[in-house]
């Protein structure tokens, strides 16, 4: 894996700073990819955030056929940031809610499935104090 900053160009003139990360496959491929990430991120950061990159794409394409999100008609940048997050919680927990139901023997309730929703909500819930938490601690911890 490689990591450059770069100037891209836009319409034949210097446009943004930004990281191009190269990236090499166990097959030989390489893949290409630009990253606004800010000039000190560290390397296996940006690594680990392009690896990240097949899963989300993955999510997406999922959601395009599962949930009907190709036929969503967007008015704000914001309302499809909502309506696409919605779309891609709901599908993950439907997954996860039916490799909990299908290898059991036993019959599941519809309070049962409440439960395990509720249980995913409250840890997603935890992960983004924890992640707001430790963000603010960062941002309070840098020099002016």
């Amino acid at each position: 894996m490689a990591c450059l900053r770069i100037y891209q160009v836009r319409d034949g003139l210097p446009g943004p700073e930004s990281w191009l990360i190269i990236r090499k496959e166990e097959n030989g491929k390489k893949k290409y990819q630009f990253s606004n990430a800010s000039p000190n991120t560290k390397m296996n950061r940006l690594a680990e955030m392009s690896c990240s990159r097949y899963w989300m794409e993955r999510a997406l394409e999922d959601a395009k056929g599962e949930a009907g999100m190709a036929d969503y008609e967007v008015r704000g940048w914001l309302g499809w940031h909502h309506h696409m997050t919605m779309v891609m919680l709901a599908i993950q927990d439907v997954r996860e809610i039916l490799e909990v139901i299908l290898p059991r023997r036993r019959r599941i309730t519809g309070k049962d499935i409440l439960e395990i929703v509720k249980q995913k909500q409250k840890a997603r819930e935890s992960a983004r104090k924890s992640h707001h938490k430790r963000h603010h601690k960062r941002k309070k911890s840098r020099p002016n």
